[in-house]
């Protein structure tokens, strides 16, 4: 019975952090189809951030008690590594560097292309503002705090970062095509290396820099309608990402054990597999 009790309970949490994870985007949405409106894109991005806010350090850890508690916003925030650690600006940097590898992978994917154009006009204040929504909150949300429910739920490492990883991807579905699937298969390497830093800093500081810089300069490291690329031309982008995401993990490998990047206490503690349940 505590078993079954205890299996509906993660069920539930994980059902909770995935809703309003996505829900910040959902409302603006919402808003536009029942009052008939078109709103900016800064406009979306205030909304979602102000609802994924609301629901991250508010409505989950204070009113539904996910994922310690009950508690005070401070120890939800240490709980989870959501704040900035002593050394911060070596997170920061590191997040930098690595945003820096991503980019350039896939900038020269999409330069190997043969249709990369050069237009500064991608890099917008609206696409920056937008980038700090899953930039911060979807670190928050997914290696913050349902890392901290899939590892008292499986006591592994390992699962607890694949499931992670895997429901990530499953949330940026976008439709039924092979690019689509491409897509997130790509999702799911990105968390793969969203989590590796997490795990290796023991701080969500260098992951929230890494996806916010990655996200506001997206636009102009791509291929100009590059939904219409080959195949061929595809591959070169997506190989160029997904080669610096691999380059990414060593550099944070090197930095948190050589450079001493990483925060003092551990993140990702796993429970005693013979720890009393609730």
């Amino acid at each position: 019975m505590n078993g079954s009790t205890s299996v509906r309970d993660t069920v539930r949490q994980i059902a909770l952090i995935v809703t309003f994870s996505s829900i910040g985007l959902l409302i603006p949405h919402l808003v536009e189809e029942l009052l008939q409106l078109e709103l900016s894109k800064i406009t979306v991005a205030i909304i979602a951030f102000a609802f994924s806010a609301l629901g991250a350090i508010i409505v989950l850890p204070r009113v539904f008690g996910i994922p310690f508690g009950k508690t005070s916003f401070a120890k939800f925030a240490r709980g989870i590594g959501f704040y900035l650690p002593k050394d911060g600006w070596k997170h920061i940097g590191l997040g930098l560097t690595l945003a820096a590898c991503t980019l350039a992978g896939m900038l020269v994917g999409s330069i190997l292309t043969g249709e990369y154009v050069v237009d500064v006009s991608n890099i917008t204040l609206s696409q920056a503002v937008f980038a700090l929504v899953p930039g911060i909150w979807e670190e928050v949300f997914f290696r913050g705090i349902l890392m901290v429910v899939l590892l008292r739920a499986t006591k592994s490492l390992k699962k607890a970062f694949l499931a992670q990883c895997i429901l990530f991807a499953l949330c940026h579905i976008k439709g039924t095509s092979v690019h689509a699937f491409v897509e997130v298969f790509s999702a799911f390497l990105i968390a793969i290396g969203f989590t590796y830093v997490a795990y290796k800093t023991r701080s969500l500081v260098a992951g929230i820099t890494f996806h916010y810089f990655h996200d506001a300069l997206l636009f102009f490291v791509q291929s100009p309608d590059s939904e219409h690329l080959s195949l061929q031309q595809h591959a070169f982008f997506y190989a160029g990402l997904w080669i610096m995401v691999g380059v990414g993990c060593l550099i944070t490998r090197v930095a948190a054990d050589r450079l001493l990047v990483r925060a003092e206490g551990e993140l990702y503690e796993v429970p005693s597999a013979t720890a009393g349940g609730d």
